[in-house]
């Protein structure tokens, strides 16, 4: 079928087309009024169809056909959390912020068919990336992220909100945000349960992952040595964030649970929705000048002829 890819173009060119239309120009007989039908036809016709085809040449025309394979039906936004508590040390050879962004690109990889988002929050939530189906540059930005601490708290609330206004107008039919994060919330001015409200009401599901457990926690410092930080997770207020949603609250309490509980989500999030296939464009654009130059010749020709001749007086009354 055929699409155009700037349809708005066309209210431009309507103007274009009315000034076709009263143009006072008749091409073949100079001197006189064209005798016959197809001289009048032509006549008041053709620079009217050069005009439209312009005009829809103008707009971006394409062919779309149907793509080979499945459609994507999830989009997701992952929201991470980046303060200062995810460099607690969950094992010895790896932190919450590493074994966090390490099990998020196996998430990704395991999902090429879908689309993601990525927001990072601390004290004030950033949109990283917007909804993309790129999943390399995606994973290049994880392998990249590092934790700002000057920006420290924990905003779950209005990183959920970033989140929603993200996902509100994708045309997807499961649109999902992922939560993961390991404290309470301390900062931003919407609180979590009023974001998840809202992401109610627009269909949008929350699953949250609640990383670590509660109490004291080795964090090591950049100087060297260790420091000891006490974190507290609030499993009830995800549990109810999510459950508002009609998602599902996931406890981590290492890297390995970590693991388990994206592979839930994973689980969770295979739909089995009818979708309608992908498609690719081919522009048109080209085709539709190649016609109006075709038919621009004759005028062409025309206005070549009578160039420095004086303007018939039959004309003069239109």
């Amino acid at each position: 079928m055929i699409a155009l890819r700037h349809p708005l173009l066309l209210l431009a060119a309507l103007p274009l087309v009315v000034w076709a239309w009263r143009v006072s120009y008749r091409w073949g007989i100079p001197s006189s009024r064209p005798s016959g039908r197809l001289g009048r036809l032509t006549s008041h016709w053709l620079p009217i169809l050069v005009t439209m085809i312009l005009g829809l040449a103008a707009t971006g025309p394409e062919w779309r056909t149907a793509l080979r394979g499945a459609a994507p039906v999830v989009d997701f936004a992952v929201v991470l959390d980046g303060s200062s508590s995810m460099r607690i040390l969950d094992r010895p050879d790896e932190d919450r912020w590493h074994a966090a962004r390490r099990t998020l690109a196996q998430f990704v990889l395991r999902r090429p068919e879908d689309r993601f988002a990525l927001i990072l929050f601390s004290a004030h939530p950033v949109t990283l990336s917007p909804l993309t189906a790129d999943h390399q540059r995606l994973l290049g930005m994880l392998a990249r992220l590092d934790i700002d601490s000057r920006d420290d708290g924990t905003a779950i609330g209005s990183a959920l909100m970033t989140a929603v206004r993200r996902l509100e107008e994708s045309p997807a039919r499961s649109r999902v945000i992922l939560l993961l994060t390991d404290g309470v919330e301390n900062r931003g001015r919407v609180t979590a349960m009023e974001a998840a409200e809202e992401a109610r009401r627009q269909g949008i599901r929350i699953h949250t992952v609640a990383i670590g457990t509660n109490g004291e926690s080795l964090v090591p410092l950049d100087g060297g040595g260790f420091a000891r930080l006490r974190v507290e997770v609030d499993h009830v207020n995800l549990q109810q964030v999510a459950h508002l949603t009609g998602g599902e609250s996931f406890g981590a309490e290492d890297p390995a649970g970590l693991e388990r509980s994206l592979t839930s989500v994973d689980q969770l999030e295979k739909t089995l929705l009818p979708v309608d296939p992908p498609t690719e464009g081919r522009p048109l654009a080209r085709w539709f000048l190649l016609a109006a130059a075709l038919l621009g010749l004759p005028l062409a020709v025309d206005l070549a002829f009578k160039r420095g001749r004086r303007r018939p007086d039959w004309i003069e009354g239109h």
